[in-house]
């Protein structure tokens, strides 16, 4: 079977959670092709792929969302040539409205004969038209010159991406809503093969909680780049033959955001226990370790400010931060700033890029502090590494450590509240006190793995979905 799988900002040049699942999905389906379609912001954030692509990966094409920037701007306008049904669904469209006909939006868009560029459709009378009567019924405060250009730049880039060329395949996998789940609706609408949604995190909350923090849009204009991702991910959840998330909480808001009771599932992520049967080496220390990107949406700082007050009250404390820094530079140099500022240089090491399992050798405590999270693989690797977890209550964070309704297993570690250094301190601090709690909590934590989050039991439903939903 051949497979085409669109990812947004990860795979495979961003390691993180999203893109280790994506590599051992491909992995270990090794009896089907993969064709890998990566979405990137530009070809400056590309650096180097960070994985070895497995050999049943046959192709890997790369889209940039600012590609837009290399046509002609001195091209004149080319008006569209839409049929009625067209017209009304597209304008529809560019209005937010919710019962549009995307399978009408998407095949006209993406067809260039149709529209023209991106320079030449967004010059045209039709697209100014429709821009300006959606202003004058229900935007007249506003500003014109700042709401239409505000309104141009957020679809330009969409628009890009609708006119990719796509290839046919058995089935279309998009790894989540937005710029990939588009990608993923025109593949099926053009060949009329089912799509397949996993969503890890929420992505329309994910932007949502980007856009509030971001300086670069203000006022009103918030509020549209919000819409246009709730949008976006609505057609997704309406249109996908199957969704899938990974923790029944997040099932629950794709069912508020769209999906239908018939077509959800869940299906937790798994983890290869071979591979995490660690021996554990003492070393002197207290070694706390958080396993991450150093971006905002982990909320470093948070750990770095939870540290320091550990450090006031265990003087055999450390920090190991392990992962990548080089996504958001400027984070990680205030993250620098902030452990500079706080005295704490010779205890906090940032590994960079580094081999997680010799450090988890030596870790008493693991600890994250995200603001928004699916299902984390580094929780799950944690507790199969038999090591405790403070970790902030986002996305399926309690039901990883706490267990599910009903279950026999104890913690295996302790829930804080987003962007609370204290508690989260409280929490490092309770552990570090008590030995036999450690114990308790990484021998509950094995076992959790062991029985609900194996690496067999992942591989074997995706293999049932594809073969299943690829039949149709």
């Amino acid at each position: 079977m051949k497979i085409c799988m669109f990812v947004e900002g990860s795979y495979p040049y961003v390691q993180g959670g999203v893109s280790s699942w994506v590599h051992q999905l491909t992995t270990e389906l090794s009896e089907h092709d993969f064709t890998i379609i990566s979405i990137m912001p530009s070809r400056d954030d590309i650096s180097e792929v960070k994985y070895d692509l497995p050999k049943n990966i046959k192709s890997l094409r790369t889209i940039y969302l600012n590609d837009y920037l290399d046509n002609n701007p001195l091209k004149g306008s080319k008006e569209p040539s839409f049929n009625d049904l067209e017209r009304e669904q597209i304008i529809k469209f560019f209005r937010f409205e919710s019962d549009v006909m995307w399978d009408v939006v998407l095949k006209g868009l993406s067809n260039i004969k149709k529209t023209g560029d991106s320079v030449q459709f967004f010059k045209s009378e039709f697209f100014w038209n429709a821009i300006l009567d959606y202003y004058n019924d229900n935007y007249r405060k506003e500003e014109f010159n700042l709401f239409f250009w505000t309104l141009r730049s957020m679809f330009i880039p969409l628009f890009s991406i609708i006119q990719s060329e796509m290839e046919e395949a058995d089935v279309f996998h998009t790894v989540s809503t937005g710029y990939a789940g588009i990608l993923g609706l025109i593949a099926k609408f053009t060949y009329n093969k089912p799509l397949v949604l996993t969503e890890h995190g929420i992505y329309a909350r994910e932007r949502e909680e980007e856009i509030i923090q971001a300086k670069w849009v203000t006022g009103i204009y918030k509020k549209f780049w919000i819409e246009l991702f709730y949008y976006l991910s609505e057609a997704v959840y309406k249109n996908a033959d199957l969704v899938v998330s990974l923790f029944d909480g997040n099932r629950q808001i794709q069912l508020e955001l769209g999906s239908r009771e018939d077509n959800t599932i869940v299906v937790p992520n798994g983890v290869d226990l071979k591979g995490f049967n660690i021996e554990h080496l003492k070393t002197g220390d207290f070694n706390i370790g958080a396993i991450l990107r150093v971006v905002p949406i982990k909320d470093v700082k948070t750990l770095i400010r939870a540290f320091k007050l550990v450090k006031s009250n265990v003087e055999e404390a450390k920090l190991y931060i392990i992962g990548p820094t080089e996504e958001d530079e400027d984070y990680y140099t205030e993250c620098l700033r902030l452990v500079d500022n706080m005295g704490i240089n010779d205890d906090v090491v940032f590994t960079d890029k580094a081999d997680v399992k010799k450090y988890l050798k030596i870790m008493d405590v693991l600890v994250l502090t995200s603001i928004s999270e699916g299902q984390p693989l580094v929780i799950l690797e944690g507790m199969a590494s038999e090591v405790p977890f403070v970790s902030t209550d986002v996305g399926g964070c309690r039901e990883l450590l706490l267990g599910r309704e009903n279950e026999s297993i104890g913690p295996s570690g302790i829930i804080t509240t987003p962007v609370m250094p204290y508690e989260t301190f409280e929490a490092i601090y309770t552990l570090y006190k008590d030995s036999e709690l450690r114990e308790q909590m990484s021998t509950n934590g094995r076992k959790r793995v062991e029985t609900y989050y194996s690496k067999e039991q992942f591989i074997k439903k995706y293999r049932q979905i594809y073969d299943e939903i690829g039949r149709k």
